[in-house]
């Protein structure tokens, strides 16, 4: 996956599974419970073991257990635990990968996210402050692509 990939990803199930395995790192789960249907309709969906995915049933789509991704890039509440993996993200030698995240928001709430890699990282390139190419309208959705972007340049 390249730059221009991610960029153009829309908010949604896609982007969110990429951000489930690739920052998060935890890949969909591969058995299906038999009691997921029992457990969603009393309150507790089954939850991976890293808790990024939940195994739900949607009466659309007949019932069938599906692993479904955290709504990362479209819920706040999700998206959030990928801002602190950002802050601690490491490079292959154990170093903090990041050094500075920056989040901004003018008065239109057009949201822009930097960051730069720390100096003991194997990432380092002087302190260079890198950043989302555009401007976004949703909070979550630049979270996920920053922190994709971030995973991608190692």
């Amino acid at each position: 996956m390249d730059k221009s990939t991610i960029l153009a990803m829309e908010a949604g199930e896609g982007l969110d599974k990429l951000v489930a395995a690739e920052v998060m790192g935890e890949l969909m789960p591969e058995p299906t419970p038999e009691n997921a249907l029992d457990l969603q309709l009393a309150g507790s969906p089954v939850k991976s073991p890293k808790g990024n995915w939940l195994c739900l049933c949607r009466y659309d789509e007949g019932d069938i257990p599906t692993w479904r991704p955290l709504p990362y890039s479209t819920d706040i509440a999700a998206a959030w635990p990928v801002v602190e993996r950002m802050r601690s993200m490491e490079d292959g030698q154990g170093s903090a990968l990041l050094c500075c995240l920056t989040i901004y928001s003018d008065h239109d709430l057009c949201w822009d996210i930097r960051w730069r890699y720390s100096e003991l990282s194997n990432r380092n390139d002087g302190h260079k402050e890198h950043r989302l190419p555009t401007c976004y309208d949703d909070f979550p959705e630049a979270i996920c692509k920053a922190a994709l972007l971030t995973k991608l340049a190692g």
